[in-house]
């Protein structure tokens, strides 16, 4: 058995791109494999693969996967070796698969008033309802639900499965099930699974091995009319996870490619975001050789930008007083944003800066918000 260690911290890189949400949902709607259970007293092996955000596509998108260019060997980028820090996280996780626990011993303690006879349509409602409440507690039940549903074998094509234990703070239990269903060769459209492996896998500092879920996912876009789509949401999860590595250039290169196919793809719906899309994009791209706010000339006003989130717009307003960010307020629809609406911009407040830290499971959220305030910023005068 698998031994779950619950005190996992999780230290994330401002500069992590993701998309986390976005990706999992990816694989919403389609065809339904026959269900994995978690049960299984042994860790999956994983293909080789990459990220999870993601702006997910419904099941129309899904399309057969028919010949696809593999991008070429990346340049080698000088960077530091491996610290006793990363190491440290390498090994945190690795523990943690150990002697992980399925189902967890609390899970027994945990009591809902949720009629589990009704169908996963309408239990999946419950479930992100009780994960946009933002506490362990809410969480846990959303698990339990998650659990229950999946034992009476109507949970879809089970794809929420891992996708819940992450957004729950269960992400140890969240890479075993993302391991088994890649391994699983009855998923027929592994890409979001693949994208959120990756993210989890960038969380705890193992690069390499985020990478290889990526190269995977490349060989996994589907054909017309996706292709530049996906390539491009791809392109994005490189750049962020090479940003957080530490190779600046590669990041550069892939966020610029990613910004070159956003107005290129043709996707049947939801063609008139992409230009808002390759903008986040860009902001992400400008944020790499942004420091500290401190210094910048800032005229005093109030400035107000309109971004894409995870469930809609954040209307963001800020406030300029005396050369510094005086307010940040988010009128948003996040309905699981876990706080980053609130915690985001209370920590670029603090901290004077754009580099901070996130917020797990909310990628896409702290992204959309860190995002518009350096294009409210712009109009405040930043250079």
């Amino acid at each position: 058995m698998f031994l779950y260690s619950s005190t996992t911290r999780f230290r994330l890189h401002s500069t992590l791109a993701f998309t986390f949400l976005v990706t999992c949902l990816l694989g919403c709607g389609t065809k339904e494999p026959t269900p994995t259970n978690p049960v299984e007293n042994k860790t999956a092996p994983v293909t080789s693969v990459d990220e999870p955000e993601t702006e997910l596509p419904s099941e129309e998108e899904a399309t057969p996967v028919d010949s696809v260019t593999l991008p070429q060997e990346e340049p080698a980028e000088v960077v530091p070796s491996e610290t006793p820090e990363t190491a440290s996280r390498r090994t945190e996780l690795e523990q943690g698969l150990a002697n992980l626990q399925i189902p967890p011993v609390w899970l027994a303690d945990i009591t809902t008033e949720w009629d589990i006879n009704k169908p996963w349509k309408d239990g999946r409602i419950e479930i992100r309802r009780l994960l946009g409440k933002n506490d362990q507690a809410s969480q846990r039940e959303a698990i339990k639900l998650t659990w229950d549903y999946l034992q009476k074998d109507d949970i879809g094509n089970g794809h929420e499965l891992p996708m819940y234990l992450f957004l729950g703070n269960e992400p140890i239990w969240a890479v075993h099930a993302y391991r088994q269903r890649i391994a699983d060769p009855t998923t027929e459209h592994p890409l979001p699974d693949l994208k959120s492996l990756a993210s989890l896998y960038q969380k705890y500092d193992m690069f390499e091995e985020a990478k290889q879920q990526l190269d995977t996912a490349m060989k996994h876009i589907p054909g017309p009319p996706w292709t530049e789509m996906r390539e491009a949401e791809i392109q994005s999860d490189y750049g962020s996870l090479y940003a957080a590595w530490g190779k600046t250039d590669m990041a550069k290169k892939h966020y610029s490619e990613a910004i070159r196919l956003f107005p290129t793809a043709k996707p049947p719906y939801g063609k008139h975001l992409l230009p808002q899309r390759a903008k986040k994009v860009q902001s992400k791209l400008d944020l790499l050789s942004m420091g500290s706010l401190t210094g910048q000339t800032l005229k005093d006003g109030k400035y107000q930008e309109k971004v894409i989130g995870y469930s809609g717009d954040i209307n963001i307003t800020m406030v300029i007083a005396n050369g510094k960010v005086a307010k940040l307020d988010t009128r948003h629809q996040e309905k699981i944003d876990q706080n980053a609406c609130k915690l985001i911009p209370q920590r670029i407040i603090e901290a004077q800066s754009l580099q901070v830290d996130g917020v797990s499971g909310a990628t896409v959220s702290k992204d959309a918000i860190i995002g518009g305030t350096l294009q409210a910023l712009k109009k405040a005068g930043l250079k």
